[in-house]
């Protein structure tokens, strides 16, 4: 069973810190910000970064819904923040859903997506947000916003929450195929050419329950590849991996 494969291999961390190098063509992008906010210059970044809230439903048979808002404020390139004017002279946000199957094993909580979509805003009056707190319908301002980018097929994905000694680790790593740029995202996304590729958003949540409507938060980045290559668990590894050395020194 898939679902089994993919929790029995959370435990086989070497093989899980070496499927992290599968994402080791991830590529540099170049953003024009004199097309985002009138002034500025170009930006060449390998990764953006920012947090979001989410709603996630579930229907008591081991299945999921979920609809999230995320907001970026800061480019990298490797380890290095950039300085751009992304987040002070305008800004840009996401709005990603997913549909599909959970569970657990053991101490593990797992999630996978079986349909889902990503999009990309450019918010030129810094201005967008939710007019609600956590209410993911309630995004307002939207008027002068732009569409950049999007993708409505979901790749390789697994979210999981684990406790492992008392400590507890969240993570999602979700790929989204055939991404694609707009007319206008095409001004703004100036390299590389063509810009049609896929997107992987990964990062981390606030601990919840698997029953009814729940609403998390957590951090998120995005960064691009060009190579079809499968992802999951790319980004677990690495905690797990951690929590696996602490725990064969204490052994």
């Amino acid at each position: 069973m898939k679902i089994n494969k993919l929790v029995k291999s959370l435990a086989l961390t070497a093989g899980i810190a070496a499927s992290f190098s599968s994402h080791a063509d991830f590529v540099d992008f170049t953003v024009d910000e004199n097309y985002a906010a009138g002034s500025g210059s170009t930006v060449v970044a390998d990764k953006i970064n920012g947090g979001y809230v989410e709603r996630i439903t579930f229907d008591g048979a081991g299945n999921f819904t979920a609809s999230a808002f995320a907001t970026f404020g800061q480019f990298f390139n490797g380890s290095n923040s950039l300085n751009s004017g992304l987040n002070s002279t305008y800004s840009l946000y996401a709005t990603f859903e997913a549909q599909g199957t959970a569970g657990s094993q053991g101490n593990v909580e797992f999630f996978v997506g079986d349909t889902g979509g990503f999009q990309i805003f450019l918010d030129r009056n810094n201005d967008t947000g939710l007019a609600v707190e956590d209410d993911i319908d309630s995004i307002s301002n939207t008027g002068d916003d732009v569409l950049l980018g999007m993708s409505e097929m979901i790749g390789e994905n697994l979210a999981t929450s684990s406790t492992v000694e008392g400590k507890t680790v969240t993570a999602f790593d979700f790929d989204f195929l055939d991404f694609s740029l707009t007319a206008d995202g095409d001004q703004y996304f100036v390299s590389p050419q063509p810009f049609s590729m896929m997107v992987n958003v990964n990062g981390d949540f606030d601990t919840f329950s698997q029953s009814g409507e729940q609403i998390i938060r957590g951090d998120v980045s995005a960064q691009f590849y060009d190579v079809p290559e499968p992802s999951t668990l790319a980004v677990l590894g690495l905690g797990l991996l951690g929590l696996g050395a602490s725990s064969r020194r204490k052994a």
